[in-house]
């Protein structure tokens, strides 16, 4: 979407320092001085990394037709150059300002998720599913924060009809800024857990907090929960629109509206049954019919056939990192490397004790992080539950690992088949005594845990040593954590 000068300074209540013939001409944002041009504004943003206004006179040089930076910058800087300034309080604020005005002047249904887990994969499949009737606009990436999300509505423009917006959170109070920005006519809340509770201060204030989208949505609105979560009374409370509820709960105490009455993993397809149709798409793992149960619910409700929802489930594809499924020679990876949560470990663990195999069955985790006091308890869990799937090798790595091999261990597991590790050549090492051909590997950790390190040993190992040879991993190829 392009904007005049004009008005982003109406929108921001910026002040137009120089004016020339830009000042009606449409130009594209951009945030990213590499990527300024003479039809653009470079928007000078100060983020925790990088401040933008330290970049000004690269997005010039580039041919940037206009700048968008801080009163106090502003003030301390030399505006005589030959091009226009918009000066702002605060130019995160006023991007914030101009995509809320950008989102009210176009007639578009916005569809704001959060949750603790699920949001991608809810947002894609919602979005595959939509675009099969509407011209539907999506959250790229993980532009779900508070930079993200005016990015994502500043793309909208007169032809759309639907927007889907991921809107993510670290500390309460920041979905109600998100979705004030948003005006979201729709909320998903796929699930509260134990993501982030360090940073919210407890799984208390996890709940309030994505609650927070539940007072957003008007009255004329529409909210869906999970309604096999015991939090979702507590965010139907919150809001005054009409509330639907998914999950799983059959029989004349189900309080669900949407009920998937059987769940099957066919290969590579998961099905699930939703009154008398049965949806099929592209996923490893149960845990995926939380999303076309929200998927279904939200299509249904715009007035779209099953026949128009399959055709676009058929169009979802697998998103890296997300449980997914890679074929090598010598095994089988269950990648699920892009995050972790106590809920989605718990879910992907599922999906490798459940996954046919020819050989073992390996459970690689790092640690879960911005768990809090609860990290201990949480990491303890996870090796119970892996006790109790049958799986045959237990290798953690990280803070908590020891907490991962005890829980196992005291839920029965082998001792010699579980093992903690500090760093990370030595989980490898590890690994390469005990990996034998047609093993089914999962590996998973959060993302500053770089899990995908041993996705990258597997993948070399592959390639260079057949099974059997026992390769030694080398300290300076796969590096220590």
């Amino acid at each position: 979407m392009e904007f005049s000068l004009n008005q982003i300074a109406t929108a921001t209540g910026g002040t137009l320092v120089r004016t020339d013939e830009t000042t009606d001409q449409p130009l594209r944002i951009v945030t990213d001085s590499r990527e300024a041009t003479v039809d653009t504004v470079f928007w000078a943003l100060h983020g925790t990394a990088h401040d933008g206004h330290s970049y000004v006179d690269a997005a010039i040089a580039n041919g940037a037709a206009a700048c968008v930076v801080s009163e106090a910058w502003a003030s301390q800087s030399d505006l005589n150059l030959p091009i226009s300034f918009i000066e702002v309080a605060d130019t995160l604020s006023a991007l914030s300002d101009l995509a809320a005005w950008n989102r009210r002047r176009w007639p578009v249904r916005v569809i704001g998720i959060t949750g603790s887990f699920g949001k991608t994969t809810t947002r894609e499949m919602l979005h595959a599913v939509l675009s099969q009737k509407f011209e539907t606009l999506r959250s790229p990436k993980n532009f779900n924060n508070q930079f993200g999300v005016p990015l994502t509505l500043l793309q909208l423009g007169s032809h759309h009809e639907v927007a889907v917006v991921e809107l993510g959170a670290s500390a309460c109070g920041e979905i109600r800024r998100l979705a004030h920005i948003a005006q979201p006519d729709v909320g998903i809340i796929t699930g509260t857990g134990f993501a982030h509770a360090a940073q919210f201060g407890g799984q208390k204030a996890v709940i309030r907090a994505k609650g927070e989208l539940a007072e957003a949505i008007p009255g004329r609105g529409l909210l869906l929960l999970c309604g096999d979560e015991a939090s979702a009374d507590a965010h139907a409370a919150r809001t005054a629109c009409r509330v639907v509820r998914v999950g799983t709960g059959t029989g004349k105490e189900s309080i669900n509206d949407v009920v998937a009455t059987e769940i099957v993993q066919a290969g590579e397809k998961l099905q699930v049954t939703i009154g008398d149709t049965i949806f099929e798409v592209a996923a490893s793992g149960r845990h995926f019919a939380r999303s076309v149960l929200f998927a279904v619910a939200i299509a249904r409700d715009f007035d779209m056939t099953d026949d128009e929802i399959q055709q676009g489930l058929n169009k979802f594809t697998h998103i890296a990192g997300r449980c997914e499924i890679r074929q090598l020679p010598a095994c089988t990876i269950i990648d699920d490397c892009y995050n972790s949560s106590p809920e989605a470990m718990q879910a992907a663990i599922a999906v490798l004790a459940g996954r046919e195999t020819s050989g073992q069955r390996i459970l690689i985790t790092g640690d879960m992080l911005l768990l809090g006091e609860h990290a201990s308890t949480c990491h303890r869990d996870i090796g119970v539950t892996a006790a109790a799937s049958g799986i045959d090798h237990i290798l953690a790595l990280g803070r908590f690992a020891s907490d991962v091999v005890a829980g196992a261990v005291e839920a029965g597991f082998d001792p010699a088949r579980a093992t903690a590790h500090v760093k990370l050549n030595q989980l490898l090492k590890q690994l390469s005594t005990i990996q034998s051909q047609g093993d089914l590997i999962l590996v998973k950790g959060s993302r500053a845990t770089h899990m995908e390190r041993v996705i990258d040993w597997l993948i070399t190992q592959s390639m260079t040593s057949p099974i059997g040879e026992k390769p030694v991993a080398q300290e300076a190829s796969t590096g220590t954590n």
